[in-house]
């Protein structure tokens, strides 16, 4: 195991023995699910539902990491990202986290994720690109949204700085946009706009006024305040990705609190 390296605490609204204490919890947890896969102590019918939320475990430890000031370039970390996109391959069943539709009587799925389940999957894909993922692990991540049928044109500027040669989208799965594009319409105005100028100041916007937001009518929104200490941080790991691809001027926003700004950093140095 990695020697762990701490830089100063990130996060403003936990202290260092809160994401200590998550952090062992969550890894307890993990290490009692590997035990009982081993020994086929799990049902095969509960195996996938195991699988994914053991995955989901995996992005908080990484998320509460960051925000304890953990080296976010160290082998234990990527190890993290690594287990979490594996098993959430591993868990794929068909139609599981796709948005149900109800038209009249008639329920239908929409090749579309709810709005928790579209912001857990960008904070994995943008990760992905920060910690300079191997191609033969972030495939992993794209082949589960791909089983999904899933098109985004956000998801699809993330996919293509790891895999260059997707074939490019030209136009998204949704039917029904369920608030995805107008939630991230402001981010997805961002990545298509070539003033760079004009682009720093939609993200700038976007952290400021939007991001948060974002989180309203999903768990995510004042996870903070949960009495099972389930809150890992409410960083916006995209405006980090998007500003590494698009090679823009964080400068003006930096020092945004959602803003993970050190994960550039980390970015260059791998």
């Amino acid at each position: 195991m990695d020697t762990i390296k701490y830089n100063q605490m990130r996060d403003t609204l936990k202290d260092k023995n809160y994401f200590d204490n998550l952090i062992i919890k969550l890894y307890s947890s993990q290490e009692r699910r590997y035990k009982k896969i081993k020994n086929n102590e799990i049902k095969l019918d509960r195996l996938k539902v195991v699988k994914r939320s053991m995955s989901g475990n995996f992005n908080r430890i990484i998320t509460a990491k960051y925000s304890r000031g953990d080296d976010m370039c160290s082998k234990d970390l990527y190890d993290d990202y690594k287990k979490e996109v594996t098993l959430l391959n591993e868990a794929w069943e068909q139609n599981t986290g796709l948005f149900p539709f109800k038209i009249g009587s008639e329920i239908i799925l929409l090749n579309q994720y709810g709005r928790s389940a579209y912001i857990i999957m960008l904070n994995r894909l943008s990760l992905g690109v920060l910690l300079n993922a191997s191609i033969e692990d972030y495939i992993l991540l794209v082949d589960y949204i791909d089983k999904d049928e899933v098109k985004d044109f956000l998801f699809e500027f993330l996919i293509k700085q790891l895999i260059p040669e997707r074939k490019k989208c030209t136009q998204e799965s949704y039917k029904d946009f369920f608030d995805i594009n107008e939630t991230f319409d402001s981010l997805k105005q961002v990545i298509i706009e070539d003033d760079k100028n004009l682009a720093q100041k939609g993200l700038k916007r976007f952290l400021e006024k939007e991001w948060y937001n974002c989180f309203k009518g999903t768990p995510l929104y004042n996870e903070h305040t949960n009495e099972h200490n389930t809150y890992s941080g409410y960083w916006c790991f995209v405006a980090a990705a998007i500003v590494k691809i698009k090679q823009l001027d964080d400068s003006s926003f930096k020092d945004n609190q959602y803003y993970p700004k050190d994960l550039i950093q980390s970015s260059k140095e791998q």
